[in-house]
């Protein structure tokens, strides 16, 4: 099933969730060095899934910079390198 739109999807949105979670975390405890992530390493490739997403005009960085990437590795784009940043 492809995804929703990312603005109405809570699964794509995690990251954000978990960040503030972080904060939180920080906040109520002495573990102030707290991090929480997530990635989304889509199945469906990026040609379809971009067409669901705005208007269509979503690049690869764009995907990346919302923490959705594609298992892809070459000289432009390393989904692993996306990851561990």
């Amino acid at each position: 099933m492809i995804a929703k739109a990312y603005f109405h999807d809570d699964k794509a949105k995690l990251h954000e969730t978990l960040s503030n979670l972080q904060i939180q975390i920080a906040a109520r405890s002495d573990f102030k060095n707290v991090s929480l992530d997530s990635f989304i390493v889509s199945a469906t490739p990026f040609d379809q899934l971009r067409l669901f997403y705005d208007d269509g005009t979503w690049d690869l960085k764009r995907f990346a910079e919302n923490h959705i990437i594609f298992p892809i590795r070459d000289r432009e784009y390393d989904y692993i390198a996306a990851i561990i940043g």
